[in-house]
């Protein structure tokens, strides 16, 4: 037997010893229903079952597990698709969700590279079949979605809003893909409209759908801010997202001006993906409630009975004797009142432990009246808002009456501006 024979022959034993020698059970792996007509490996990842029988299974040691930090793989390493059903997906329930396609019918017969990446694969394309994708999953989640388009069709802007207008949808999500002049961009970025101020529930939605884009197609995440203003692209704004009363956003998924992106972008697997990236944001953040002023009203002003002489709030002291030479008391009149708002806060989470105790944080709540605060009182056990109301203008026939609050994950009020018209003062 020859040296490299013999080394043959030891390394096969020592690899039958090192096997025989292992405690450690292969980890379970998923399958699909039909083996043979795709790879599981190109649908279902390979998942660790952790047995809830201590006798069958060995956990990994502490030292295995560093060993896997030290060969981590790489970001842009896509791991298998995995897309469970999220276990908050219940609170997307009854959601009314407008899904908008981006562009559509960008034929090319005009510009040849409208839309298109660098070997010609259109971005309206993509868009459509992330939204069908995520259309599946957000139905299957038992939210109604409404779509603007859902064939390869020119829909305006102004079409686009009156569908979503329509169908009185809670949250508006525009779905696109970006370009640049530099092949090698590709982050995933979410738009709002305007200010943070004017657009706060979009930015919490905005948030959880973000860094879910970011983890989920291994986009050059850090790179900019995850969350951006269309007055940065537009003084007025995306003309998707102007003029809608429900929170909108507009994604930019990732880049299809960068040559591999635009590959994968290609692959519906790919754009699922996307889609379960947006439908995760959007569990998390149905997840963290959706507060809202439950009641609202201006009781009308009364009289301040404090100003009027109380007997009994000196018990203890006997009253004087009038005399003749005495001047006669007079009783001060009374004080009017300010009108004041009465305001019920609902926190928009479920009756989770804990719900006993002030679920809004006080910091977070605030009253405007026609854009000016005003000093007001919460108590966050009976989630109860007042504030004297400054008596109105001559010209004026109602109050423009502006509340914020967060609950305490941060999700922002959905219906903080409320017109009310005060009741007639009683009279005397």
């Amino acid at each position: 037997m020859n040296r490299s024979h013999a080394f043959t022959l030891l390394s096969l034993i020592a690899s039958t010893l090192i096997a025989g020698c292992s405690d450690r059970p292969e980890p379970a792996t998923l399958t699909t229903s039909d083996p043979s007509a795709t790879p599981p490996s190109a649908i279902t990842p390979h998942v660790m079952r952790y047995p809830t029988d201590p006798a069958s299974w060995q956990p990994m040691p502490l030292e295995e597990a560093m060993k896997l930090i030290d060969n981590r793989d790489a970001w842009a390493d896509y791991p298998p698709i995995h897309i469970p059903p999220h276990p908050a997906e219940k609170y997307l329930k009854d959601l009314i969700i407008c899904l908008d396609p981006g562009h559509g019918m960008s034929d090319g017969e005009t510009d040849p590279t409208y839309k298109r990446g660098p070997t010609g694969v259109r971005e309206d394309d993509m868009n459509l079949r992330v939204a069908l994708l995520l259309r599946r999953l957000l139905t299957d989640a038992g939210a109604t979605v409404i779509m603007t388009r859902d064939v390869d069709a020119l829909v305006t802007h102004a079409e686009r809003k009156k569908i979503a207008i329509d169908a009185n949808a809670d949250l508006f999500i525009s779905i696109h893909h970006n370009a640049a002049s530099s092949p090698s961009a590709n982050y995933s970025s979410v738009w709002y409209h305007r200010t943070v101020d004017e657009s706060e529930v979009a930015l919490d939605v905005s948030r959880s759908i973000a860094h879910r884009l970011g983890a989920h197609m291994r986009t050059d995440v850090g790179r900019t801010s995850p969350i951006l203003s269309d007055q940065l692209m537009y003084n007025n704004g995306f003309g998707q997202l102007r003029g809608l009363p429900m929170p909108a956003v507009l994604l930019e998924c990732s880049f299809f001006s960068n040559p591999a992106e635009e590959q994968r972008l290609r692959d519906a697997g790919y754009n699922l993906r996307t889609a379960y990236a947006i439908y995760e944001g959007l569990c998390e953040y149905a997840y963290n409630g959706r507060p809202r002023v439950a009641s609202i009203q201006i009781n009308p002003p009364t009289t301040n009975p404090s100003s009027t002489p109380n007997a009994s709030s000196t018990p203890n002291t006997p009253s004087p004797t009038p005399n003749a030479s005495s001047p006669t008391p007079q009783t001060p009149s009374p004080t009017p009142q300010s009108p004041r708002l009465v305001a019920i806060l609902d926190d928009g989470l479920p009756p989770w432990w804990g719900r006993d105790r002030s679920r809004i944080p006080a910091s977070s709540v605030s009253v405007s009246i026609d854009g000016q605060r005003i000093p007001h009182t919460f108590n966050g056990i009976t989630r109860t808002l007042e504030a004297d109301l400054p008596a109105l203008a001559p010209d004026q026939t109602h109050y423009n009456i502006d509340i914020r609050f967060t609950n305490k994950l941060r999700n922002s009020v959905i219906n903080p501006n409320h017109q009310l018209t005060p009741s007639p003062t009683p009279q005397p």
